[in-house]
């Protein structure tokens, strides 16, 4: 059994390596996260997915991803539109390569209590929250789902720490 000295050692030692550990985990569950739900198309609160709304294929009543005369091509096919996004997920832009919205977020620790996550594109808290005329496709913001994963990746530290 350990003595009172090297138990007032070890909880000293744990007491100062926590917080570095915790922002870790913290940024890197935040960053996983917010992948998920690009994976999922949709966002995980804890209760069960919200799947995102799916794009608009219609103007005026008339399919715009299909042509409507056999001037360029043939009636009913996809359009260049259509084809350009008929297998592409949402949120993911055409022909952007490895600049996608999911691959642009970043965590920054601030100070030794705080975690931020950001991104460089501009137009992310515009899907994120649904602003304007653009529908909600929320990616990222409070989860149970989030905290939970957290939690225990804190919890298996704590007891690898403190054995």
């Amino acid at each position: 059994m350990p003595d009172l000295k090297e138990l007032q050692k070890l909880l000293n030692k744990a007491a100062k390596e926590m917080p570095k550990v915790t922002q870790k985990i913290i940024a890197v569950e935040g960053i996983l996260f917010i992948k998920k739900n690009f994976k999922d198309q949709g966002y995980n609160s804890g209760y069960g997915i919200t799947k995102w709304a799916e794009r608009k294929r219609e103007k005026r009543g008339r399919d715009i991803t299909r042509y409507r005369t056999n001037r360029r091509g043939k009636i009913g096919t996809l359009n260049k539109y259509g084809r350009s996004i008929q297998d592409r997920a949402l949120l993911v832009g055409e022909k952007t390569g490895g600049d996608k919205l999911t691959n642009s977020f970043r965590a920054r620790r601030i100070g030794d209590h705080s975690i931020a996550f950001r991104t460089y594109k501009h137009y992310a808290s515009k899907h994120n929250q649904g602003e304007g005329k653009m529908p909600k496709r929320q990616f990222m913001g409070k989860s149970k789902y989030l905290d939970r994963r957290i939690f225990t990746k804190l919890k298996r530290e704590y007891d690898k720490r403190l054995k």
